[in-house]
């Protein structure tokens, strides 16, 4: 599986399959048996056969443990989780948890668990610390995750040489800025090339964009009380310079996030940030492609989006014992860790695993794929950006992603944004 695990969120947000309640036999958890056999029920929202591998492979290490599936379609998770354990307890031991505000909400509604006894083993066996820091809410660890993701800029190389742009450097530590893009987008459109100079491989999506903000000096767009603000100077930068490609004839309106890979991999399109995945995707084409780190805004910070699913432990489950064995096998024990990313075809989060993963990825592709285990790896350690972790996220998102999308489709980038803030603002106070 090649496809991005945040899609679904459109956010990322993440490739979820919509599957009706399967792998579950009555979706409550068993306590201890007389012979001490434990019984876990694992909600998730991914198809059932992503974790079957891992849970086959820790049962095995495990024999008196056994983990069920409640795989419940992307769409009505959060609501199935609320309902459930808001009832009392709803059956559940250990549970995904999204990036953003569901972190903050479960835990402040009592649904999860305090892993502050985890922290350490996970802080060193992960790939980088803020990806164990960003499951923090108020200090104390809620979720750990075992998958994570990027940000590179990949390029059709047989299309910049006949534009006559050199490539930008596989360096991880020597990125393009925004501007230098800009200008090599404009280059190709001027020389007739290709169709689209430039894609982002998920329009209008927070997931994707909120590195341009950070990259601007505009923060996340959300502070910690729940007040919006894309209104200040480095969101306006970053939302003029989106509302420019548009404008410009640079990138696409009326294109749609499932159609950008394809267009890539046929040879319309000379640029595009996307994730892992695109590796994949474009070895599937017929072109010859590079990839370099994610561009940064000149004179602003590196920022690269990241995150994934973390798992987390209920605190109401019966059987915390056994829920944080599997949990642990799966987010912190590296052949656990490996297997479990293996499946939904995206980067583990343990360093030997993570080794492991991106030697395969880098000699997929021979040169074009051999610099992405380094820019990975440094752009997870140096810039990776984690999704805010505040009151009212359930709103903010698809409120930021409207945004994105009227700018995308010309609404004035100051006009939108003074919109966004005022109505996002007003609706998460409402939820308080």
């Amino acid at each position: 599986m090649h496809t991005n695990p945040m899609r679904a969120t459109v956010v990322a947000g993440f490739t979820i399959f919509a599957l009706a309640l399967t792998g579950c036999a009555g979706g409550e958890s068993a306590g201890g048996d007389s012979d001490g056999a434990v019984t876990l029920t694992f909600a998730n929202a991914d198809p059932a056969e992503t974790w079957t591998p891992v849970i086959e492979a820790f049962q095995k290490e495990h024999p008196n443990i056994t983990v069920k599936q409640l795989n419940i379609p992307y769409a009505q998770y959060t609501s199935t989780i609320n309902q459930r354990l808001g009832g009392g307890g709803g059956g559940i031991d250990v549970m995904v948890v999204d990036a953003g505000g569901g972190l903050l909400d479960w835990t402040n509604r009592g649904f999860l668990a305090d892993l502050s006894a985890l922290k350490e083993d996970a802080l060193a066996a992960s790939v980088s610390e803020s990806m164990v820091t960003a499951r923090e809410v108020d200090g104390t660890l809620r979720a750990i995750e075992p998958w994570t993701t990027s940000q590179f800029l990949y390029y059709n190389a047989d299309l910049l040489a006949a534009a006559g742009v050199e490539p930008p450097s596989t360096d991880p530590s020597d990125p393009w800025t925004y501007e230098e893009l800009t200008e090599a987008a404009r280059t190709v459109q001027d020389s007739g090339v290709a169709e689209y100079p430039f894609l982002f491989d998920q329009w209008d999506s927070y997931y994707q964009l909120q590195m341009l903000g950070r990259s601007a000096g505009g923060g996340d767009g959300i502070d910690d009380e729940g007040v919006v603000d894309f209104s200040n100077d480095g969101w306006q930068r970053a939302l003029t310079w989106y509302h420019s490609l548009f404008e410009e004839g640079l990138s696409p309106r009326g294109i749609t996030n499932d159609k950008n890979g394809a267009l890539f991999q046929t040879g319309k399109a000379a640029f595009m940030i996307s994730g892992p995945w695109g590796v994949a995707v474009n070895e599937d084409g017929d072109i010859a492609w590079g990839m370099a780190p994610a561009p940064y805004f000149d004179g602003g910070e590196r920022a690269t989006a990241t995150d994934s699913w973390g798992v987390a432990i209920a605190e109401k489950s019966e059987n915390q014992d056994a829920a944080e064995a599997f949990l642990r096998y799966i987010t912190i024990d590296a052949t656990g860790n490996a297997q479990s990313a293996e499946v939904a075809g995206i980067a583990p989060t343990t360093k030997d695993a993570y080794a492991q993963y991106a030697e395969r990825v880098s000699s997929t592709a021979g040169e074009s794929s051999a610099p992405f285990g380094d820019i990975m790896e440094y752009q997870l350690q140096d810039n990776a950006v984690h999704r805010p972790v505040v009151v009212g996220y359930s709103v903010f998102e698809p409120g930021a992603n409207q945004m994105f999308s009227d700018i995308r489709n010309g609404s004035d980038p100051a006009e939108r944004a003074a919109q966004a803030d005022k109505e996002i603002t007003e609706q998460i106070a409402r939820l308080k």
